[in-house]
């Protein structure tokens, strides 16, 4: 069996280091991997028509035949596998044969229609780990991961039945790609993780897996059921509309605050704050980039009790991990309920100082601390090896296993050898989960 690659032209050395660091998730960096098997039959060497490509991940190696028989088409594609392979695991693509049919017509079908069949989609099906709502009674809803134009995002699907599922997953991506995201975030509900900064050094943050409450005619803030005169008044920054949904509705189901104003920027609440009272302000740190992003220190000369608390938005709690600061002395982060958002400073009272907060916020953190395993944890770590441990670190930072091997001097490979090894010896089964016990330590 022999392989012919693509022509290609001729490079010089700055194409090519450029080629070399066109990254795994784009379909240029497949498009150089593609080839064609040839095999010999009766003494003749026989060229196989359509491209190939061969996928190595997780310290797994596969060939895959591709569909279309034109490279760009057969690139995509290939990074599309490669993708799946990341989110999902082999077991996703683990039933996939090389080339196939519409057996209607015979035709090979495009890279576009097989990503839209509700087959095709019934393999991408998963079930999340954490949900916002209980799980349904004979099985957990499914959920989808879609990908389009370099952006990606999960999505509930509400049942338990896989051809409603893969049936739902379809129309969500044909939404995405011929209407854009903006258009999917306002028809149907999206997954995502919110962390609450309660402080960057030491590191302690909160977060919560929120769905998305679309829909251009609900209200943006629910009326809520009972009230008390010592509740604290919660005002919100949010610029998506379905998020600054979800989150007023979470707010308002925590004993001990209420949300009755939402805003979509900076300006909006200023205009608006000096017209009620307020006794806490939670925002989108988004803000942060707006020519009102003194928002908050604008607000206290009115209110000099006020104040105010930035969140970050992420695609999960994987992003969450890797996009922590690096710096700081110490990491804790705590999964919470969306019911419990601000369990810190649960039973805190008016007037709601920075002091207060701070106060309570670290006790609470202390006490989470206090109550951590000391022992098996800290015995797994210390069965790493100094390369391991180098490696857990970069892993922490966010770090790729091509950016860990360029740093490192080593091979992809050997990453992946050692991050096999780390899994193994902490027990773990996901980087996410090792990163956890690294940053408890």
């Amino acid at each position: 069996m022999f392989k012919k690659r693509p022509r290609a032209p001729r490079r010089t050395a700055t194409q090519t280091a450029k080629s070399n660091l066109a990254s795994k998730s784009k379909p240029d960096y497949w498009r150089q991997r593609l080839f064609r098997n040839t095999f010999t039959y009766k003494g003749r060497r026989v060229e196989v028509k359509g491209w190939s490509v061969k996928i190595q991940v997780f310290g797994r190696r596969k060939t895959f035949a591709l569909d279309s028989p034109n490279p760009a088409r057969a690139a995509a594609e290939a990074c599309r596998i490669y993708r799946t392979i990341m989110a999902q695991g082999w077991g996703a693509v683990g039933n996939r044969r090389g080339r196939r049919t519409d057996a209607s017509s015979g035709n090979t079908p495009s890279a576009d229609l097989l990503e839209s069949t509700n087959e095709d989609w019934r393999r991408r099906l998963i079930h999340r780990r954490h949900s916002e709502s209980p799980p349904l009674q004979s099985n957990r809803e499914f959920s989808v991961r879609i990908e389009h134009a370099g952006s990606a995002c999960y999505f509930p699907l509400g049942t338990d039945d896989e051809g409603q599922a893969a049936a739902q997953a379809r129309r969500i991506y044909e939404t995405v790609s011929s209407r854009g995201w903006e258009a999917a975030s306002l028809r149907f509900p999206r997954e995502l993780t919110l962390a609450l900064r309660w402080l960057d050094d030491p590191l302690a943050w909160t977060y919560i897996t929120l769905h998305s409450q679309p829909g251009d005619d609900a209200p943006l803030i629910a009326a809520t059921p009972t009230r008390s005169p010592s509740d604290l008044e919660v005002a919100l920054i949010e610029p998506d509309a379905g998020i600054r949904r979800a989150l007023a509705a979470c707010i308002n189901r925590q004993a001990g605050f209420r949300c009755d104003a939402a805003y979509a920027c900076a300006a909006d609440a200023l205009h608006e704050a000096s017209h009620r009272r307020l006794d806490f302000v939670v925002a989108n740190s988004v803000i942060l980039r707006e020519p009102a992003a003194a928002c908050l220190e604008a607000l206290r000369p009115e209110q000099t009790n006020l104040a105010g608390l930035l969140y970050s938005v992420f695609e999960d709690s994987d992003h969450l991990f890797m996009a922590t600061p690096g710096g700081a002395v110490g990491y804790l982060l705590k999964r919470t309920a969306p019911t419990q958002l601000f369990e810190p400073i649960a039973g805190a009272t008016r007037p709601l100082t920075r002091e207060q907060i701070a106060t309570r916020v670290r006790g609470y953190f202390q006490r989470l601390a206090a109550s951590l395993p000391a022992g098996p944890p800290s015995r797994e770590l210390e069965s790493l090896t100094p390369r391991e441990h180098e490696i857990l670190g970069l892993l922490s930072k966010g770090q790729l296993a091509k950016e860990i091997a360029h740093t490192l001097g080593i091979s992809v490979w050997t990453v992946h050898g050692h991050v096999k090894n780390i899994f193994e010896k902490l027990k773990v089964h996901s980087r996410t989960e090792a990163v956890v016990k690294f940053l408890q330590k």
